[in-house]
């Protein structure tokens, strides 16, 4: 599902990504910005996300004040309006930053599709406090007894002209920073996809209670709650979509494009995860050279940039294709499940070139090693993106196989 409006699909023409030379500008000028705000300013944040497990209120302000919370948006509503092709450079360069920041980022520039789909007044609300106040909106999908699929127990039941959402959420990211969230809950009653509906729920709406859970192996600083729906009432105005459309909204509308931007910042962690190897090993001496002069570190080095340069690439082609306006559904889990391993890899082999000296926290790749590890689970694991994967292939097997016969 596309977000482009007209003017802006116009400027993509043919199977190239032939964008507007001010557009192509603009984001080059904006990616030189996050590279000097990573250069000059970025390790002094990461320093004090670890050492307090917090992140502090400087850099949310930061991040509007550079211009960094409005990227995707629309322009239409005062955002930069980036296609995927032109923001995925600049997310690869966040991503070389702290985990918390690069979150940061992806919060303010993805999580907002959701909106996206809304009416247009739901848009013109909420967007333009995105925009404007630097709002957040946070994603309410997986619950801590079922999952993110079709089994959700979080329930929405029509009283009265009105629905009442019960059930439970959990690990929802920046839910208590949100002003807004997108909850995603069964019809009682129902069953299957079409079952499920979306809903715009403000920030302290009553029947909605946050609870803070535990810090995270890796991203220090970024929060998560647990939420509980009891008797939470939602008018028909806070529909997102339509009733029973929840699936599309959570997954075509949101998840797909998402999942490759998760897949895009593994890239921008395991370039720079290599790069500081580099920087090591050059120095590094044993035996009297220095171990990039040992073949066995070469070829790993090699192996290293090879599956980089493989996940890029997959990124870029499924930005391509949402461009495009196409459905990437199959592209961007292929970009994700291969960007998981391809990002273990990487930091394992950072972790074991360092040496023991490596595991320390003082090393640069340990928290990088750490990290990654996020990556494995947001937006889904890399045994979702395989059955996503081989849904698609049997599908379009069987399609074949129709085809075919009808063709006899």
């Amino acid at each position: 599902m596309s977000i482009l409006n007209a003017s802006e699909r116009d400027a993509i023409q043919d199977n190239h990504v032939q964008l507007d030379s001010a557009l192509i500008a603009r984001a080059n000028e904006i990616r030189n910005r996050v590279i000097q705000f990573r250069e000059e300013e970025a390790q002094d944040f990461a320093e004090q996300i670890e050492r307090t497990e917090e992140i502090p209120q400087a850099l949310w302000q930061r991040m509007r004040e550079l211009g960094f919370h409005k990227l995707t948006q629309p322009a239409r509503f005062g955002g930069e309006g980036l296609p995927l092709t032109l923001y995925f450079p600049i997310l690869e360069e966040i991503a070389h930053c702290h985990g918390s920041i690069r979150m940061v980022f992806h919060a303010y520039n993805s999580i907002w599709r959701t909106v996206g789909q809304g009416t247009e007044e739901q848009q013109a609300h909420w967007l333009s406090k995105l925009v404007n106040e630097g709002a957040l909106v946070a994603f309410a999908l997986t619950e801590p007894d079922n999952g993110t699929g079709i089994d959700l127990r979080t329930t929405a039941t029509y009283q009265d002209g009105k629905y009442v959402l019960n059930g439970r959420k959990h690990l929802i990211t920046f839910a208590h920073e949100a002003a807004v969230l997108a909850v995603i809950a069964k019809m009682e009653g129902s069953a299957g996809r079409t079952g499920l509906t979306a809903f715009l729920v403000p920030q302290g709406r009553a029947g909605m209670k946050l609870e803070a859970m535990s810090h995270m192996m890796g991203d220090k600083g970024c929060s998560h709650a647990v939420i509980t729906f009891e008797n939470c009432e939602v008018s028909e105005d806070e529909i997102l979509g339509q009733v029973g459309e929840g699936f599309d909204v959570a997954v075509r509308g949101f998840l797909d494009q998402s999942r490759a931007c998760i897949a895009m910042s593994a890239v921008g962690l395991a370039q720079e995860a290599l790069d500081q190897t580099l920087a090591f090993i050059r120095k590094r001496v044993t035996f009297g050279k220095s171990i990039a002069s040992r073949q066995a570190v070469q070829m790993r080095i090699a192996e290293m940039q090879m599956a980089i340069q493989g996940a890029r690439l997959l990124c870029m082609d499924a930005a391509k294709k949402y461009d495009l306006g196409q459905d990437i559904s199959l592209e961007s889990s292929i970009a994700k499940a291969n960007a998981i391993r391809m990002v273990t890899e990487v930091t394992d082999g950072a972790l074991a070139l360092f040496g023991g000296i490596g595991y320390s926290v003082d090393s640069p790749v340990e928290r990088l090693y750490r990290d990654a590890r996020s990556l494995w689970f947001e937006e889904g694991t890399a045994e979702m993106q395989k059955m996503t994967i081989a849904e698609a292939l049997l599908t379009n097997a069987r399609r074949r196989e129709r085809e075919a016969k009808k063709s006899e």
